[in-house]
């Protein structure tokens, strides 16, 4: 499926109906609907293919090669499609490399994901109507699209990546959706889901784009070696290329976008250790919500390209992240865990917090042991030397917590603030994040946590806090949002620069708010959505534009 290396020369002198940067969730779904259409599309993606010979897939990386104080280095990372290069935490002034879980190479962090799959809530797209307290937020009204002009195309996604799942009794579009039936709960999660509507809750089997073949492990973290997970690699990218409308270069970094008179003319990019530059009617960024502005910032002028607003890396969202390790009767049997979720504090009290899920299994224990160390290193001054001795017992006692547990996970929504942000090291090209978290995202996660405290006082829970955590980043969001007023938004409604007319970004920078769940679905709905609107404008024939309609 991948192109022979011997065939790129020949791709990189043509020009295409459509350059897409990245093959995520976003890319490759756009990808996909443009090369079904007949257009011609070449994919360009830094990592490799994923799924090849050398890949690294079925298992957390850090458990399959050697252990070092350091870590897996840049070569597994690659092989086992994960993030590679660091990125510079600047949020407390002084710069701090983090490695977190995004991906690289075919699918991008989809790769890597949990497979789910969620539909926001109609009350998403008017934010304003929710944040009565929002501390100065960067907030708009409300999304420049309704609900109501999604949900055809969430139908379709939906569709696309084969979701399963129950209906959530309290979405109220829920039950328009025709999605597949997921497999039967297992005893652990029947025995929290009586406990949970003992409470007055309203558990049911969170949406997972999975096949749930013989021996899946779900395998969130990690590249899944069973054609189990429904990535956007298996659903959208394949198929493109099967097609023969569609190619890929992997390998290949792209460095700028080149444009002139207000129009993108194809992008440069560095492919086999020279610098190529491949020409396309549109380009499509699609290399995520911390890559995509990054690239953006490189290239045009001293402000980066298509940033008249000032916009571009500007209101990164993360979701807060926390995981509560559940103590139940229930023995964790084999196969999947990852299947209930709840939505009673998605609303409360006039505000919107988040939602709470099963996680899946965690890595294992040496591995949570050593991100136990790093949060505590910062605290522990001289002690950390103590460490070797306290490895053995503290990973013993991880162990048996995890053996005896359940895990979920809780997502709070944040809030977009102008401050928390992407933008370039003094060489142009280092990659430095910045994000507090505001005091009233800290009252809401307070307020969240009380709430799922007491939603589950049947059972012995132990809460492990990471919402403070930056790499996680897993959910990253924000960064060229889209809106109507070109002075407050990088992107139109359609996802093309306000300032550069055949440039679109079309990953989770998109999103002008993040939800309170997960925003993979709605990243691909979005993709199909303004693969609808190319078709109709800029691929438009003659005969089919709307002046002659």
């Amino acid at each position: 499926m991948e192109t022979p290396q011997d065939e790129a020369r020949a791709l990189i002198d043509r020009v295409w109906d459509a350059v897409v940067v990245g093959t995520g969730i976003g890319g490759a779904t756009l990808g996909h609907a443009l090369a079904q259409a007949g257009l011609s599309v070449l994919f360009l993606e830094r990592g490799q293919f994923n799924g090849a010979a050398g890949s690294i897939a079925g298992g957390w990386l850090e458990a399959l090669v050697p252990a070092r104080p350091e870590g897996p280095n840049s070569e597994e990372r690659r092989r086992a499609g994960r993030l590679d290069a660091p990125i510079s935490d600047v949020s407390s002034g002084e710069a701090k490399p983090i490695l977190p879980l995004l991906g690289i190479g075919t699918g991008g962090s989809s790769a890597l994901y949990g497979m789910v799959m969620e539909r926001f809530f109609p009350s998403d797209f008017t934010p304003g109507d929710w944040f009565p307290k929002s501390g100065g937020a960067n907030l708009p009204k409300r999304w420049p699209v309704s609900y109501d002009e999604m949900a055809p195309f969430y139908a379709r996604a939906e569709a696309l990546y084969g979701v399963r799942a129950t209906p959530d009794p309290l979405h109220e579009c829920a039950g328009a959706r025709g999605i597949k039936e997921p497999p039967p709960l297992h005893a652990v999660s029947r025995e929290l889901a009586r406990g949970l509507r003992g409470c007055g809750l309203h558990p049911y089997h969170v949406p997972m784009a999975c096949e749930y073949r013989d021996g899946c492990r779900e395998c969130l973290g990690f590249l899944c070696p069973m054609a189990c997970k429904n990535d956007s690699a298996r659903a959208c990218l394949k198929p493109a290329l099967a097609g023969g409308k569609a190619h890929l270069l992997t390998g290949c970094t792209v460095e700028r976008i080149r444009a002139r008179d207000g129009e993108a003319v194809g992008v440069e990019a560095s492919w086999q250790g020279e610098t190529v530059f491949i020409k396309g009617r549109i380009v499509a960024l699609a290399a995520g919500a911390v890559h995509s502005p990054a690239l953006l910032l490189r290239s045009g002028g001293a402000g980066g390209l298509a940033n008249g607003s000032g916009q571009v890396g500007r209101n990164l969202m993360r979701h807060l992240i926390d995981y509560y390790l559940v103590r139940t009767r229930a023995r964790a049997e084999p196969g999947p865990v990852k299947q209930l979720a709840l939505n009673d504090f998605y609303h409360h009290e006039g505000t919107k917090l988040g939602t709470l899920q099963a996680n899946g299994r965690m890595p294992p224990a040496r591995i949570v042991a050593a991100g136990l160390r790093a949060d505590w290193r910062p605290h522990i001054g001289p002690f950390d030397a103590l460490w070797p001795l306290a490895r053995p017992a503290v990973e013993w006692q991880v162990a048996r917590m995890l053996r005896r547990s359940h895990i979920f996970v809780s997502f709070l929504e944040d809030l977009p603030h102008a401050e928390n942000r992407i933008t370039l090291g003094e060489d142009g090209r280092a990659i430095r994040l910045a994000y507090k978290i505001p005091p009233a995202d800290q009252e809401r996660l307070a307020r969240f946590r009380r709430l799922i405290g007491q939603s589950l006082s049947d059972f012995r829970v132990r809460p492990i806090h990471r919402a403070h955590l930056n790499a996680m980043l897993g959910h990253v969001c924000g960064t060229c949002r889209f809106g109507d007023d070109p002075a407050t938004s990088v992107l139109d409604r359609n996802n093309r620069t306000h300032e550069v007319a055949n440039l679109y970004v079309v990953d989770g920078s998109f999103l002008p708010t993040s939800g309170g769940t997960n925003p993979s679905l709605t990243i691909a709905a979005n993709a199909l959505r303004v693969a609808d609107a190319m078709l109709r404008t800029v691929f438009a024939r003659p005969e089919e534009t709307p002046a002659t309609r």
